[in-house]
């Protein structure tokens, strides 16, 4: 990786607003002082993912993922430090120079060297298309006879790739592009000696990810033969999986959130015509049955979907079963079914851009009332399959979260089915039970535990370690989120609590670190801004950090309007400075007492064995003291 300055990378940090950054990706809606949406990390139904403006940082009080700007960008990206910032920089149009030595240069990531490549191939293949003979007599015809116009194929980067065995492989050898890279994204085969593109005389669909770097391609043949595949895709990669990417959702995602609404198609052609005609809250799932990853991407725009079916019976049976994972997810889905043979792409075509929209105005049904429609007419006369078509039914209205819901989809299946509603709900019970008795999987298998508070099981936290953590930890809390506060008196509040902590031992390694931290940086101002650890270098520093600046709860603001005036702790600092301190020399001291009287119980000599009572006497002395401040009632 090469290394960007520091002025730059400060440049950065300083402009990156957490809110518009996270906003590229979930909504967010204000409550109290920061901003809460559901999680982009995990699967959740209601929102535990803070956004704070003020300090700038997002945590998850579910999974425990948080961090700055830069540490969204590579958590939701999967990418690294720099490439972060580099997304970043290009967001906020900020020009990097960076730092390139030899050694660096050869130890360029792998999966940042295939965006590279894929990007190359984007260009490739586009100004094969507008500028090239056979893109000028082939592909753009084909285009233009779909109704696509030049802003529509430029907005989606549109291609054509040469009916030539290397052509593309030949063009990137020569621009220096190593072989490697070429055969991992997908671009060029590889077999034995010889080498050759995938992609051959087809109109190309680059498929990009969220912030719209190009992953993978799609390209379908204009050839009539029955032995060539319609389409070719990019293979799974590095950089490319087909079960966490929607086609069209980088262009889409902003009319999605702003509309409240995401149609779901199933061809890149469906979203281009859509698109085009102004409805630009479309995205495809590309003729891939739809996955966890793609509706959860969707969720972080919309809880609303309505799907666009073919005109196909056989095709939409077959979707019915995928869908059902919408449901689960909590998401509302609505459901257009177009006339016979006909698909969103032709049906925009042929009617026009007004009454499309008005088609699927009037004929969106909500997917259990569809569901129901639809298998009750295939068993209309048949006992046995409308038996089986009741209880696919009540599969589906299960995986609904929302019990209300539930209830009012139960009673339109039994006016639907001419079936009692209590038998429904007893076969719907039946099916609850059954799921209940099933082994739970974790909530979050795929998270990490926040960094500072869950400890690997191999490494259980003893209860006086524990205790002596949270007090350590309640310290760090006050030092990080009143780091630039002053005293009444005007004096500054860290080195007043450094003070008080001087004859103070810390025993968690990373509190240590703050700790030596801090009195080197109050050396050089005493008012020290919580962002020099939201940003700082290390990571370890950095998360442990973000995790106590971030409060799950906050007071609300009704509470002064009905007079009930709760203190805030910034109104009395000094005392749970004091408080705070006095409560971990409590502990210490506790802890002491337990080692010296496990020492004595080892001792044999009678002189040693009364030196320990001193101690032991003397550190009860002090424990009583203490214990008198803080009016806790010790036992004799």
């Amino acid at each position: 990786m090469s290394r960007i300055p520091k002025e730059t990378v400060d440049q950065i940090i300083q402009q990156a607003d957490i809110v518009e950054v996270v906003g590229d990706f979930v909504t967010l809606k204000k409550k109290g002082q920061n901003m809460w949406a559901p999680c982009p990390f995990h699967h959740e139904k209601s929102p535990s993912f803070s956004v704070s403006p003020a300090k700038g940082i997002y945590k998850c009080f579910g999974c425990g993922k948080a961090g700055n700007s830069v540490q969204f960008i590579m958590d939701v990206e999967g990418i690294g430090y720099v490439e972060a910032l580099r997304y970043l920089a290009r967001k906020y149009a900020i020009e990097v120079e960076e730092e390139i030595s030899p050694e660096l240069n050869q130890a360029q990531s792998a999966r940042e060297s295939q965006y590279i490549i894929s990007d190359f191939a984007r260009n490739y293949f586009q100004d094969i298309l507008l500028n090239h003979e056979q893109g000028k007599s082939i592909g753009l015809p084909y285009f233009k006879d779909r109704g696509l116009s030049l802003p529509t194929i430029q907005k989606f980067e549109l291609g054509y790739s040469l009916e030539s065995w290397d052509g593309l492989t030949a063009k990137a050898l020569a621009q220096g592009f190593t072989l490697e890279f070429l055969e991992s994204t997908g671009l060029t085969i590889v077999k034995e000696d010889k080498k050759y593109d995938r992609f051959r005389a087809r109109v190309m669909f680059p498929i990009h990810n969220l912030s719209g770097r190009v992953v993978g391609f799609g390209g379908r043949t204009l050839k009539s033969n029955d032995k060539t595949p319609k389409y070719v895709n990019s293979p799974e990669s590095e950089i490319y999986h087909k079960s966490d990417v929607l086609y069209g959702l980088y262009q889409a995602k902003q009319a999605i959130r702003s509309q409240d609404l995401c149609y779901l198609v199933e061809g890149y052609l469906d979203v281009l015509s859509l698109s085009q005609g102004g409805i630009d809250n479309v995205v495809a799932s590309s003729g891939t049955s739809l996955t966890e990853g793609q509706i959860k991407l969707i969720g972080r725009y919309t809880k609303n979907i309505t799907v666009l079916y073919d005109g196909d019976p056989a095709g939409i049976k077959a979707s019915l079963r995928g869908i059902d994972l919408i449901l689960e997810g909590g998401l509302n889905v609505m459901v257009v079914l177009f006339p016979d043979k006909e698909d969103p792409d032709s049906y925009i075509r042929k009617v026009g851009d007004t009454a499309f929209k008005t088609y699927i105005d009037a004929n969106a049904k909500d997917f259990i009332s569809f569901k129901t429609e639809l298998l009750s007419q295939e068993a209309e006369h048949n006992p046995v399959k409308k038996a089986e078509a009741i209880r696919e039914i009540i599969t589906s209205i299960a995986k609904i979260p929302d019990s209300i819901k539930r209830a009012v989809f139960l009673q339109r299946c039994s006016v639907i089915f001419g079936i009692e509603e209590q038998v429904l709900l007893t076969e719907y019970n039946k099916l609850m039970k059954q799921e209940r008795q099933k082994p739970v999987a974790p909530a979050f298998p795929d998270s990490a535990p926040a960094p500072g508070l869950t400890p690997q099981p191999e490494d259980k936290v003893a209860a006086d370690d524990a205790i002596m953590l949270h007090h350590e930890r309640e310290i760090m809390r006050l030092l990080l989120n009143y780091s630039a506060h002053q005293l009444p008196e005007g004096l500054p509040f860290v080195p007043y609590l450094l003070e008080q902590l001087e004859d103070v031992e810390f025993k968690i390694p990373i509190h240590i670190r703050f700790l030596n931290l801090f009195q080197e940086e109050v050396k050089q101002a005493p008012l020290i801004p919580p962002d020099f650890f939201i940003n700082y270098p290390d990571s370890e520093i950095r998360q442990e950090a973000i995790q106590l600046l971030t409060d799950k709860f906050e007071l609300s603001e009704n509470w002064e309007t009905h007079q009930i005036f709760v203190p805030r702790e910034t109104d009395m600092l000094q005392f749970a400075a004091d408080t705070a301190v006095l409560r971990l020399k409590w502990r210490n001291i506790q802890q002491m007492i337990r080692d010296n009287m496990e020492t004595m119980q080892q001792v044999k000599d009678p002189a040693a064995i009364d030196q320990h009572l001193v101690i032991h006497g003397t550190l009860k002395k002090y424990e009583k003291e203490i214990a008198v401040q803080l009016g806790v009632v010790v036992a004799r």
